[in-house]
């Protein structure tokens, strides 16, 4: 070993006591790249810390594991540090949400990341070659010495930076599309700043884009190590080609994202005569759930008056700034005052629930013979009679009503409870669960309802995971809250699209569903994707999280779900951020305050020519390719091994 060589063994020595603490504020720092702080730059540098700590010890995976594992706690409990908040909602001290839920929690979510650091610090570390010893050598000997180590150098970097990017795509996918199903703040999701590098997920997905920061990182440190090794042995500077190449390529893939993102913004897709303008208004009125607990279970909810009052106020302020906006530009000469076509309302908004029969696929609002059971199926079902009553009232008199209020007809879309009804042999229909689903409303009969249920359900929230195959999970969810398992929310199913009329126009525009955290996981909605003009829309009620930074990362999340599919899309949310997106996934217009009652006016552009994207047809095949590359990194290390 050379004297530069000892000199990163004897630091390393000095600090290796305190990498476990340096991993965890590490991690910590790289939450800092994404909302609700959204330090961009951070994604470039953030792996720095942790790759140095996995390479400048001891080459053992439990060890990489370990220290990769903190990171993520880290990385993950500043980042998600919002979810505590849903403890508020259900009285639980915080202490016991943290012990019970929010840290298990974390742990799980940063074992993907300690399966990253294992392999980063045994299979994909770099060789890590001390400088060539030259003494004794002359000056040509020296020089064609160090040229050779150079160029290993080299190689080995880059072939480690390719095999430590494919597997943080992994683990990044194992969390938000395998069976965690968790797609928040993905490494790649830092990229979103410019909106150039981000263009690249309609072909390689969200998740892929983790490769380029990841990628870079490794290339940075190993070029750093090297230029410090060269210039400390040989006495002047050594050409860093791994990373001049790798600037060069990431030069071109910003040049060439930035006139894609230029080509589906929407002032370029307004101006094409193939675009659809379609007008649509997202509305919230800010309830906080645990007072909308309350009312419900005191009987003193108010219904949908709010939301009606919010959004008569809403449409005629957003007349008002399109009147204002058009008063101020001086140079134009006509211009067009858009009502809106569409109004959305979040995730389960209105005050009645439906009735929904599975087999015919049909919302029902009148009699039908129902086997009722028990005592607590005959309670549930006397007040689902008088949301009936109440959604008849809603469609043939209130909705009608506030159309000429508004002087304008609209589509209404909006969250709903629908319950399940299944046909028994003897022809009459039982209760079968509820479904948490998007309802759009075209017309003043049932028969002019479409529904979409969510598909996704949120484990422990609205499922209970294994709870089908383990008896005491059912036994214990039975005793704790007096029903049985199954008897809560139902996953939807189906992949076709809603389709809506556009009031005005002799038009139609496709619906593509995403209820709640749905619009977070962008092979979930590659089903409903068809040809022709569609728009992506999305409830949630963000309200279970309060005030806290959830809405703001759920609607950066969401702006990946336009690039991917290259559609427009509109989102509602209570308590949430309510707002418009383009298909290059830049914000067109946004709730102004997110933490009180308001809305979002926007014109959408939809392509009346809308296709397919690479991503809707196959989904994440980069991923694939990440796989295998990392499963040859892992043959050629054991062969070698073996040799």
């Amino acid at each position: 070993m050379n004297k530069t060589a000892s000199v990163f063994a004897r630091a390393a020595a000095k600090i290796g006591k305190w990498n476990w603490l340096l991993s965890l504020l590490s991690g910590a720092v790289m939450a800092l790249a994404f909302e609700p702080y959204d330090i961009g730059f951070i994604v470039w540098v953030g792996l720095l810390p942790i790759l140095t700590i996995l390479w400048t010890g001891p080459a053992k995976f439990w060890r990489g594991f370990f220290m990769a594992w903190l990171y993520g706690m880290g990385w993950y409990g500043v980042s998600f540090w919002w979810i505590h908040e849903v403890g508020y909602v259900f009285n639980i001290p915080l202490w016991l949400f943290l012990l019970i839920a929010f840290l298990p929690l974390m742990a799980v979510y940063s074992a993907m990341l300690g399966l990253w650091g294992g392999l980063v610090t045994t299979v994909l570390r770099p060789r890590l070659e001390a400088g060539p010893c030259t003494d004794g050598m002359n000056a040509d000997k020296r020089k064609a010495a160090w040229a050779d180590w150079a160029i290993r150098d080299t190689l080995s970097t880059v072939g480690s930076a390719a095999g430590v990017a494919a597997m943080f795509v992994c683990v990044d996918w194992l969390r938000s599309s395998g069976t965690l199903a968790f797609s928040w703040n993905t490494l790649g999701m830092g990229l979103y700043h410019g909106l150039s590098l981000v263009q690249w997920a309609e072909f390689v997905g969200t998740t892929a884009l983790s490769f380029i920061p990841a990628f870079v990182a490794v290339i940075l440190w190993g070029a750093g190590r090297r230029s410090y090794i060269y210039f400390k042995g040989a006495g002047r500077h050594c050409r860093t080609w791994d990373f001049y190449g790798t600037m060069v390529i990431l030069f071109m893939l910003f040049m060439a994202g930035l006139f894609i993102s230029k080509a589906y913004s929407p002032n370029a897709m307004l101006r094409k005569d193939s675009t659809l303008a379609l007008p649509v208004l997202a509305v919230q009125v800010n309830k906080d759930q645990k007072e909308k607990i309350k009312e419900r279970s005191l009987g003193l909810y108010d219904g949908n008056v709010p939301l009606l009052l919010e959004t008569k106020k809403a449409a005629e302020a957003a007349v008002k700034q399109q009147m204002q906006k058009a008063l101020d530009n001086e140079h134009g000469l006509a211009f067009t005052i858009n009502q809106p076509a569409w109004v959305i309302w979040p995730e389960s908004a209105l005050a009645f629930d439906l009735c929904k029969d599975i087999e015919k696929n049909e919302i029902f609002a009148d009699d039908r013979p129902v086997l009722l059971n028990t005592r607590q199926e005959r309670a549930k079902y006397a007040y689902l009679r008088d949301y009936q009553f109440l959604a008849k009232d809603f469609l043939n008199h209130t909705l009608p009503n506030f159309h000429k209020e508004l002087t304008q007809p609209f589509v209404l879309i909006s969250g709903v409870d629908e319950h399940r009804f299944e046909p028994t042999d003897n022809g009459m229909l039982k209760m079968a669960g509820m479904l948490n689903s998007m309802v759009c409303i075209s017309g003043t009969e049932m028969s002019t309802l479409q529904s979409a249920a969510k598909q996704h359900l949120m484990p422990f929230g609205e499922y209970i995971p294994l709870a089908d195959s383990c008896q005491w999970i059912q036994d214990t969810y039975a005793e704790v809250t007096g029903t049985q398992v199954g008897d809560g929310i139902h996953p939807g199913s189906g992949s076709e699209p809603m389709v809506a009329p556009v009031p005005g126009k002799e038009e139609t525009v496709g619906i593509i569903p995403a209820v709640c955290y749905e619009d977070t996981v962008g092979t979930k909605l590659t089903k409903f994707v068809r040809n022709g003009p569609q728009v992506i829309v999305n409830i949630s009620n963000d309200a279970w999280f309060r005030h806290s930074a959830c809405g703001a990362q759920q609607a950066r999340n969401a702006a990946f779900r336009c690039i991917e599919l290259r559609r427009s899309m509109v989102r509602a949310a209570n308590m949430g951020y309510c707002c418009a997106i383009a298909p290059n996934g830049a914000v067109i217009d946004a709730q102004e305050n997110p933490h009180s009652p308001g809305y979002s006016f926007a014109v959408l552009p939809v392509d009346r020519n809308g296709s397919f994207t690479l991503f809707a047809i196959a989904g994440d095949w980069a991923v694939v390719v990440c796989l295998l590359l990392v499963l040859a990194r892992i043959g050629l290390y054991f062969y070698h091994k073996k040799a």
